[in-house]
This record gives structure tokens, sequence and C-alpha cells, in this order.
């Protein structure tokens, strides 16, 4: 491999499409780059090249998918969220596994510093650029030479029309570079967000409930082994009525923080426009103007879109992508992001009291609706059968593994005299940890998550005569939670005190 002593200057910059994969920065040429949809179940396909991976059903083409890491000899372990970035070249698909996406950019003063080899495989390395915005160095991928791979399939572009190529990717200049964006429709409201923004696109998402279920966030969906938030967009933006737990499709932005969903109606596709001819939009007219970037005239769309469902389209509101990723209460949101054995839900409490200046509260049924200050809650574990393997022990159900410590579980119903909840899915485990001891509470079912309007204390009447445990679980503190609608005077568990009532009780 030799560098030529003069790197490629082009004058214009071209535009890049970074993703990431096995700790590599990489970058396809923005004409070269169809879209980032997620990666479900991989197809077995015949193919002799240890590369392909197997194929992914595009709207139903199979596309063959290379794992660029089995290309080049290196370790391959399973992505945590693994997505496929389709490439076009001469009206053929293929698609490359990545971890996620990283933008899209220009490369400073169109430099490109290519390398020169004879091996159809090194081929792939165009060369290097540096990124305009965090003057980060990115390997270019070369498009021709991954189509040219030995014994590497390709299928014939489904939709010719959706590419929007460029004639000389050289000449596309940071002004007026196309730009990918991915227009979707939440009601009667059309929208649209870069498609860079976009980690993934989710079909037919169900929707999970969670503690997290408040206000715009409806519950959890299973993405890549994971639980994360989904909110329903249309009521974040305060645009329109909850499109509700029946939406067709989501899609999936990766935040600093963890990853969230939003629930849309219907991906409508992924077009390339001009910047220039984003409109602006009055601030008065949005409840949000600060996540927006402007809208997209039909004009500067391809021909059919300018009407889905019968409602007629003008323009397409365009969402700001960086803006929606910096927005503080998204942010806190999406660090629960977690994996489907657990909830980690401490990096939620500044959020919501950030947002609300009030404490947060988790709410759950038992007995009748419960709560407890969240920033008690070190982790929800979700209950096994299994678990309970004391009958005498009166509430202490069992014992409990969890990251290498382990956790006795009390059944909360029990410790107040009441009927032990059905064992179902619905069941959950609070952690909570009281002078650095784990204590595992289980509880019927999660409510939701809700900021402490008011928390008044009522008069003992005379529980100091009782143990410290009775006094804890007799608690007279009260909180009061949710909206105007929805407002409502709930008791109050102190677990942490609880926890440390029954160390006590033991020593």
């Amino acid at each position: 491999m030799s560098t030529p002593p003069d790197a490629t200057r082009a004058g214009p910059v071209e535009g890049y499409g970074g993703f990431t994969l096995g700790g590599m920065q990489l970058a396809l040429p923005m004409a070269a780059l169809r879209e980032v949809v997620p990666c479900g179940p991989l197809i077995d396909l015949p193919c002799p090249a240890a590369c392909v991976i197997g194929g992914i059903d595009l709207r139903g083409v199979l596309v063959p998918v290379v794992d660029l890491r089995r290309l080049l000899g290196r370790e391959a372990p399973p992505c945590a969220a693994p997505c496929v970035v389709l490439m076009v070249d001469d009206g053929r698909i293929l698609g490359l596994l990545a971890e996620g996406v990283s933008g899209v950019f220009p490369g400073i003063e169109g430099t490109l510093h290519r390398v020169q080899v004879d091996d159809p495989t090194a081929a792939v390395f165009a060369g290097s650029i540096q990124r305009n915005d965090d003057r980060s160095l990115v390997n270019v991928l070369e498009p021709r030479a991954l189509a040219r791979l030995p014994q590497v399939p390709m299928v014939d572009d489904p939709e010719p029309a959706r590419q929007q190529r460029v004639a000389d990717s050289t000449e596309v200049v940071i002004d007026d570079q196309f730009v990918p964006v991915m227009l979707f429709r939440c009601g009667r409201v059309p929208l649209a967000i870069d498609a860079m923004s976009v980690h993934a696109t989710v079909s037919d998402p169900k929707i999970r409930p969670s503690v997290l279920a408040r206000g715009d966030c409806l519950g959890v969906i299973d993405y890549a082994g994971s639980h994360i938030p989904v909110l329903d967009l249309i009521t974040f933006f305060g645009l329109g009525p909850c499109t509700g737990q029946a939406g067709a499709q989501a899609f999936v932005v990766r935040f600093d923080t963890g990853l969230l969903a939003f629930l849309v109606d219907e991906v409508v596709d992924v077009v390339r426009i001009l910047p220039d001819r984003v409109m602006k939009v009055p601030a008065y007219a949005l409840p949000q103007p600060r996540l927006f970037a402007g809208a997209l005239p039909t004009t500067a769309l391809p021909e059919g879109r300018v009407e889905r469902d019968g409602v007629a389209v003008s323009q397409y509101l365009l969402i700001d992508g960086p803006a929606l990723r910096q927005c503080a209460e998204l942010v806190s949101l999406a660090s629960i992001s977690t994996a489907s054995s657990s909830a980690d839900v401490r990096s939620f409490v500044p959020g919501v009291q950030q947002a609300t200046g009030q404490r947060a509260m988790v709410t759950y049924a038992l007995g009748g609706e419960t709560a407890t200050p969240l920033e008690q809650v070190k982790e929800i574990l979700p209950y096994v059968p299994e678990l309970a393997i004391f009958e005498l022990r009166g509430a202490l159900l069992g014992l409990l593994a969890h990251r290498g410590r382990s956790i006795p579980v009390m059944c909360l119903s029990r410790l107040l005299g009441l009927a032990p909840p059905e064992v179902c899915s619905a069941v959950s485990v609070l952690v909570v940890e009281a002078d650095e001891v784990l204590t595992g509470f289980a509880v019927p079912s999660l409510r939701t998550i809700e900021p402490a309007d008011w928390e008044p204390g009522l008069p003992r009447m005379g529980l100091h005569q009782h143990d410290e445990l009775t006094q804890a679980l007799q608690t007279r503190q009260l909180v009061q939670v949710g909206s105007s609608e929805t407002r409502r005077m709930l008791r109050m568990l102190d677990l942490e005190r609880i926890a440390r009532a029954l160390q006590a009780q033991a020593a």
C-alpha cells in the first residue's frame, strides 16, 4: 500500500455519510448512500463469501449484508444495536453492517487523501478524510471496489427512482450538496428529519407497559436486546392528539446517553434535498420552534409526495436532528435504554427534577396505588417464578443473583398484610440500597413515574409504640401526583427505611 505524495483536491466539498463498526470510523460518499435500516433477523444466503453474513428483507427484496470486519480478517463479535447501511452502485444494492451512524459531513476543503492498492479486498479503502465538525479522521470506502468484491452478490435496485444521483459527486459543494431526509406522517401532519439523525426504523413496534410511561412516553419497545423508551412524536411536539399505541412504525434516534424511539403513523420515503430549499417557519406557528429547522416545500421533493391518504401536502415540517438530540428531557429519558433483563432508573431522576423542579415518584399497584421516591430505586428487575425458593420465611421470597451480588427479595404485599399478587409478567422487583446492602421488593405491577406536587404527612396516632418496621410499613406520609385531570393523593412508602428496619430486625 502506498500513498501518493499529494492529496486529491477537488476544490468543492463532497458530502459523506458516516457510520461505525468495530472501532472503525467509516464513511460512504453521499451519492452512493441510499438509507440506513435496522438489522433484523438475517436470512441465510447460498453465498461462498465469508464476509456475507446473510440478507435482510428490504420491502420484499432480499439484500445481501457484508460484515467488513470479516472481510478484513478481524474478530466480529455481535453488535449491541446493529443496523445496515444500504449502498447503491450502478443500479445495484449492497448492505453494510454498522453499529451506528455518525452523521452527514463535508470533508475539509474537499481533501481526500487517497491510497493506491492492487489487491481487490484492500481497494475498498479509498483513503482518509478529515471531518469538518470534530476534525477527526474518517476512513472513506470505495463503492465501486465494494461492488466488485469476489463472490459477493448484489441485487438490482427495486426502486431506482429513489436514488437521486449526483452526476459528479466531486462537484457537490457545501452550500448546494444534497442531504438525505426521511419523510413521515403523524396523523395529518407531514414531518421530515435528516436521515443521518435516524439510527434505524422499526415496523409495527410492540409497545410494552413500563414504569417510564408518563406524558408523551407510552412505554418501551424491544430493540436490539434492549428495552428503549418510545414517545408519541406528535404529542411531544404539541402538534396534535396522541397517535396511540397502534402506530404502524417508529424510528430510533441515538443520543449520547442511549436510544429513544418515536412513534409515527407512516414512514413515507427517504429522499435527497438541497438545504437551500428549506423554508423558514415563523416561531409563533410552532409549539417548540427550537426543535425545527424549517419546512420543505413539496416542490423540492420527488413527485408523488404531494398527497398521502387523501391529505393534501404542501410542505413537510423539518425537525432539527441535532437540536432534538440535545433536548435535556430526551437526553435524560434516553439514558434509560436498558438491557432487557433490568432497568436502571437513577439516571432518569435528574431529568424529571430538572423538568419539573419536584421529586419524581414511581407508582405501583399495592392494595391501591402507592408511591415511592424514584431516587430510592436503584434498579427495576423482572420477577421470575424460580426466584421464590423459600416457602416458610414469611415475606422473604428468595434470593436473586444480579451483577455479582445476592439480593434478598421481599413480597411487599405480604409485608403489609395483603394477599400476595398472582405471579405474572406484570410483577417487578424494585431494588433499594440501604447502608450498602441491596434489598428487592416485589410489587404486583408498575404504573407511572410522575413528579410530586405535594407531600403532606398525617399525625402518627401512637405509632411510636410500635417497632421500627411496623412504623415504616404503617406510614402516614402521603404524596400528591398527576396533572389537573389525573391528580390524586397516594400513600408513600419509604422503601429505604423499610430495608433498614428489616436489617435491624434480623440483627
